[in-house]
């Protein structure tokens, strides 16, 4: 099989309800009667014949499938909506900076900041950036940066990170329809055993926190980094500012080696 095809499922209705029945041990008219559906509606759903759902049944089959929290309601919902195009998305994707915006991140100096888009491609970035987190502006994406030999090394907590990132991205994807920037970035990361493992939990997860931590290695030892984000106009959608804000590490020290 070539780089270029899918060995991983997309998200998609059908995967995500035989992925979760099968979890609970159960066959189709069971999960048929605990959703108040018939076995043949539930056939369908698996084999991608059906896909739109209502909201009464969207909840009667989520709660069925021992989904317990918004986000992953939320997850069933875009799941029955991903053939909705969204044209605006792949216009509106910015790949550089203008001159006045990377004098901008200069002047943000000694804080790490740097440019990035919904896909999370590193579209530029400052010293303090690059200094916090080496190489990430040269993997271009977070992705591929994370599940890389320096992003497994800094970040203190790498199975918690890792499973975070697969949660969102499985989460974006599903909410923009599996958009072919998507499917680019899936490639590029199927083969790494540790993503697919995470990938087929099908967990799903939400962007993080403004306050939430994440804590990385430094030369001079571990920090808490909170991130600061501010979209820009809607003439220039989906870039974000990205400001750093950086505090010393008091806490126990949680090494774990990767997975």
């Amino acid at each position: 099989m070539s780089s270029d095809e899918l060995k991983l499922p997309l998200p998609s209705l059908g995967d995500f309800v035989e992925f979760h029945r099968k979890r609970l041990g159960l066959t189709r008219e069971q999960l048929g009667k605990r959703a108040f559906l018939s076995a043949r509606t539930i056939q369908k759903l698996e084999r991608g014949e059906q896909t739109g759902l209502s909201q009464p049944t969207q909840e009667s089959l989520g709660r069925a499938l021992g989904l317990t929290t918004p986000v992953e309601f939320r997850h069933l919902d875009d799941l029955t909506r991903v053939h909705i195009p969204r044209p605006w998305l792949t216009e509106g994707m910015r790949t550089e900076v203008t001159a006045a915006e990377r004098a901008m991140l200069d002047d943000l100096m000694p804080r790490p900041a740097a440019y990035c888009n919904w896909a999370w491609e590193v579209i530029a970035a400052n010293d303090a950036y690059e200094r916090l987190f080496p190489g990430r502006v040269a993997a271009a994406n977070l992705a591929y940066w994370l599940f890389g030999p320096i992003g497994r090394e800094i970040m203190m907590d790498w199975p918690t990170e890792s499973a975070n990132v697969v949660a969102r991205m499985r989460s974006i994807m599903a909410y923009f329809g599996n958009p072919e920037i998507g499917l680019s970035l899936l490639r590029g990361l199927q083969d790494d055993r540790d993503f697919a493992r995470l990938w087929l939990t099908r967990c799903v997860g939400m962007d993080r926190g403004v306050d939430e931590p994440q804590y990385v290695w430094t030369d001079a030892g571990p920090v808490g980094v909170t991130m600061q984000l501010q979209s820009l106009p809607a003439t220039r959608e989906s870039l974000h500012l990205c400001v750093a804000v950086v505090r010393p590490y008091t806490g126990p020290i949680p090494r774990v080696d990767p997975i």
